[in-house]
């Protein structure tokens, strides 16, 4: 009768805490802010890259970053973003179409040697060097920022088209 009444506890104990755990998961769910698969690539650049966003938007590509995708851009930090700001609509358009691939590429989806097409035709090849990826010699910075419809890589200058 001790063991039955024993086991009985123990499973009202071991439901307690389960509750109590699921509980404690939904409230933290709950709490925690929108992660950031949720968001679409040009919205990712509103936020955390508005200058980039806005040169986006002066070249016609808007559309594009804002569909389904999978896309891959290849970021370039702002002090290059600077250099070009200043460029034609129609020249903007060469640079950044030059960062763009399509489909969806991780940072260990790039393999050494690999020459990737992005989506104006430029060939982007990849080098692996010990720690990180170089593309046409342009070291990733931040590599795998996941959006809703492909990948975010952080660069370290612009890629030469």
């Amino acid at each position: 009768m001790a063991l039955s009444q024993n086991r009985t506890y123990l499973k009202m104990i071991l439901i307690a805490l389960f509750a109590l755990c699921w509980q404690a998961g939904q409230a933290h769910e709950l709490a925690s802010p929108v992660r950031q698969e949720r968001t679409s690539m040009m919205e990712y650049l509103l936020k955390e890259r508005p200058l980039l966003a806005d040169l986006i938007t002066k070249s016609g590509l808007t559309p594009l970053l804002s569909g389904n995708g999978p896309l891959t851009l290849l970021a370039p930090p702002e002090s290059a973003l600077q250099r070009i700001k200043q460029e034609p609509a129609e020249r903007l358009r060469a640079i950044l179409s030059a960062h763009i691939l399509k489909g969806a590429y991780g940072e260990r989806d790039l393999k050494d040697g690999a020459t990737l097409q992005s989506i104006s035709g430029a060939g982007i090849t990849v080098c692996r060097k010990d720690k990180y990826t170089l593309l046409n010699g342009v070291r990733i910075l931040g590599p795998d920022h996941q959006v809703k419809n492909g990948v975010v890589h952080e660069l370290g200058d612009v890629i030469s088209i």
